[in-house]
């Protein structure tokens, strides 16, 4: 496989990567990659912290009635 082919697998992975949700052998594949390939560790490091930044930053907290106005459905459905 050549090096365009293993950026394009590597790259088009890259969320499935961040999220942990690929097997284990295909992560091994892509670290090893990662190691070789500066312009793919460069992609992932960036997409890494832009994640992070977001969820970080993404946290809106409900109003106090919007809150209660849930725990009375749930009370109502428990009956």
């Amino acid at each position: 496989m050549n090096r365009k082919d293993a950026c394009f697998r590597a790259t088009s992975r890259i969320y499935s990567y961040l999220d942990n949700e690929i097997r284990t052998l295909r992560r091994i594949r892509i670290r090893l990659h990662l190691r070789q390939c500066l312009k793919c560790k460069r992609a992932f490091g960036f997409e890494q912290r832009l994640i992070s930044f977001v969820r970080e930053r993404s946290y809106v907290e409900a109003p106090p009635e919007v809150v209660e106005k849930i725990r009375r459905a749930i009370r109502e459905r428990g009956r």
